[in-house]
């Protein structure tokens, strides 16, 4: 018996040692200089780096600074981006996972084929879409002209159009995943359940509404905590379609952040904004748990 456990602690050490490395002690020392105010003059010993308290984490919310407004502005942003996103995106990817879970010819390359977006790397997909937003040579721009929704060219790349943008882009980017996993729920569903409830004159919205959706809810609950984290994590498809700073329209949180730490060299502030953000991601994760996990045990 204890061979075993031993032999079972021996698989996972590889991956707690790669946690402890690239996770734990990474994030114990962003908590640490946290409270300093490190910078690019005292980085080679970051122990001459002032202690500060939680100066640095003041800052982020002291309603004066350029920061603070800028951190509180990134927040709004990606609550917004993150809602436009996850919703639609969620409802796309749901339609084509019902039409999926249809039997049809070539159902099975099709279903290969609307991963393309998922798998194509963010560089990639993303430096596409921009040459698509591009305000005169852009592919959006010339059909909303020739269509009549528009009459001069929108600036989709600068100004308050670029939240906009970027959350098309991301819905594109990111929806084939979502319909992968709930085509994966859908075809748990047994079938005799759905000729019962049709011999019983169930029309097909009760069919979806009892049998369906009860039968995926757990794949969907995971599908929203995991997109709620990811796009609170969101940075590649800023970065590409906006560069290193997107401007206040478009700021979010990760991108604040790589600026202030990596350009500015504020390395103390860059690592009291990221602890926020950790913080807020580990409220949401806690609340998620709490609402479903813990208080249906508790039922």
């Amino acid at each position: 018996m204890k061979r075993v456990k031993l032999l079972g602690y021996l698989f996972i050490l590889p991956a707690v040692t790669a946690m402890i490395f690239v996770h734990i002690i990474p994030m114990g020392w962003g908590i640490l200089i946290s409270f300093r105010d490190l910078n690019i003059r005292n980085i080679r010993d970051w122990r001459t780096a002032p202690f500060v308290k939680l100066d640095n984490y003041f800052s982020a919310f002291d309603n004066v600074s350029t920061i603070s407004k800028r951190y509180i502005q990134s927040l709004k942003n990606i609550l917004v981006y993150g809602f436009f996103t996850i919703t639609i995106g969620f409802f796309l990817a749901l339609g084509v996972a019902l039409i999926l879970n249809k039997p049809f010819y070539g159902r099975t390359f099709v279903r290969g084929l609307i991963l393309i977006p998922y798998i194509t790397p963010d560089s990639v997909a993303f430096n596409f879409w921009r040459f698509i937003f591009q305000n005169r040579i852009g592919i959006l721009n010339e059909m909303l002209l020739r269509i009549g929704i528009i009459k001069e060219p929108v600036m989709w790349l600068v100004g308050k159009n670029t939240l906009a943008a970027v959350i098309i882009a991301s819905i594109w980017k990111g929806w084939p995943l979502t319909s992968l996993m709930l085509l994966a729920g859908l075809q748990t569903i047994p079938q005799p359940v759905y000729e019962a409830a049709r011999i019983d004159g169930a029309s097909a919205w009760q069919c979806f509404k009892y049998i369906t959706l009860p039968y995926i809810k757990p794949v969907i609950k995971t599908i929203m905590i995991m997109n709620i984290l990811w796009n609170f994590h969101a940075y590649n498809q800023f970065r590409v379609l906006f560069g290193s700073n997107p401007g206040i329209h478009a700021e979010v949180p990760n991108t604040l952040i790589m600026r202030e730490a990596f350009e500015h060299y504020n390395y103390g502030l860059g690592s009291a904004l990221s602890v926020i953000l950790m913080l807020i991601m580990l409220t949401i994760t806690l609340l998620y748990l709490y609402f479903f996990r813990f208080r249906k045990e508790e039922d």
